[in-house]
């Protein structure tokens, strides 16, 4: 199965494992790059010494290509950036803010950078800026969403820039790379999906419960971070919700700021002026930089710490979909086998269908030509009958 991703990034299969803070360790990044994807670390609230010695167990774990995930804006983010530059990882994915910086930095290094969007200006903008790939995060991912639904934003995204794009949000299965495909994306990125897998960092109840949940589970909600987040409902987010204020008051939004300085290591200066690079990418008041330290240490109660209850549980709707907790390279093996199946059978399908018209998508305009395709009719004997096909027999 090879696309203009496959070919870009030299990988087998158009799957890529979605960064998920501290769930996307480096045994499943390296289980889903072995399987033919691409897993992706995330850096977010590591050290640069931490992330060094994440990309070089994922080496030690796999010859394959990888990626690793930096948040723009985040206090410190720039060293992180260098250490991947240093280590010449083969993708650096680029969430939030404009990633010139990091093209530039880059630049000659041998590093593709993917941006994350969730808007077609920002796309534009990124491809502008000179991203390799852009990855378009619809309304049904988990975490930060954007108000569009997949099905719409990617054939959007698609037919307007040139760069390969990768469609996330509500993709768990062969079904959905066939559908992405067909909306003009070149890969999925799924993060719900492999999140519910053997070798994720996510806490065993937390599967379980991804497991258990219906398609009526998750919410988007802004009481946790201030940003519309989906996540699992549990007893702490109905109480955000039925309060309709936000999680925190400002003794614990200080608090939070100061524990989150204390985990990523790094000196006042550089975290202030992370701070106020934050305020400006997120477009966040003070208080609301608050919120999101605090909202990030309630994620972390669940992602870390397997609380259920009142911790906030990172998820797509897709997890009403996932009945299982397999190994990620399985994961892999079968959304391509079931994808190269079903699209063998929708193939044989529309041959055998009599249609007036047989639309043909033009991938590269994102159009539609229709051309038309009529049928003879068979040739009739003098008395006006069909003549009869010649039977034949086996010898």
């Amino acid at each position: 199965m090879r696309t203009r991703l496959t070919h870009l990034l030299n990988i087998q299969y158009p799957i890529i494992q979605a960064p998920m803070g501290p769930i996307s360790i480096p045994p499943l990044v390296a289980a889903v790059s072995n399987a033919g994807g691409l897993g992706i670390l995330a850096a977010g609230h590591f050290t640069p010494v931490e992330v060094r010695e994440d990309i070089r167990q994922v080496r030690a774990l796999t010859s394959r290509p990888f990626g690793v995930a930096l948040t723009a804006g985040i206090p410190g983010y720039e060293k992180l950036a260098e250490v991947m530059i240093e280590e010449k990882v083969p993708l650096i994915v680029h969430g939030r803010g404009n990633p010139r910086w990091l093209i530039e930095s880059s630049r000659g290094q041998g590093v593709l950078i993917m941006a994350q969007i969730g808007a077609l200006k920002h796309a534009l903008r990124a491809e502008e800026d000179g991203v390799d790939i852009v990855c378009v995060a619809g309304h049904e991912a988990g975490g930060h969403v954007s108000p569009v639904s997949t099905l719409v934003l990617t054939p959007l995204v698609a037919g307007k820039v040139k760069i390969p794009v990768v469609a996330a949000g509500g993709f768990c299965d062969g079904r959905g790379l066939v559908a992405a495909l067909a909306f003009g994306a070149e890969g999925i990125a799924l993060g719900t999906r492999f999140a519910a897998s053997r070798e994720s960092g996510m806490p065993d109840s937390v599967k379980r419960r991804y497991v258990e949940a219906s398609e009526s589970d998750t919410l988007v909600t802004s009481s946790i971070t201030g940003k519309g987040l989906r996540v699992i409902r549990n007893a702490y987010i109905n109480k955000l919700e039925s309060n309709n204020k936000g999680s925190s008051g400002w003794l614990q939004r200080v608090s939070s700021t100061l524990e989150m300085r204390r985990q990523l290591d790094i000196s006042w200066w550089r975290f202030i002026a992370g701070g106020w690079r934050m305020k400006k990418d997120y477009e966040a008041s003070v208080s609301e930089l608050g919120q999101l330290a605090t909202g990030a240490l309630i994620i972390d109660k669940a992602a870390k710490h397997g609380d259920t209850v009142n911790g906030a549980m990172i998820a797509g709707q897709v997890c009403a979909r996932i009945e299982d907790i397999p190994p990620a390279g399985e994961i892999v093996r079968q959304i391509a086998s079931q994808a190269q199946s079903l699209m063998g059978l929708l193939d044989n399908r529309l041959r055998a269908q009599p249609a007036d018209e047989v639309a043909q998508q033009v991938p590269s305009e994102g159009k539609v030509e229709v051309k038309k395709r009529r049928y003879r009719p068979r040739r009739r004997s003098p008395r006006g009958k069909q003549q009869d096909r010649p039977q034949h027999s086996n010898p």
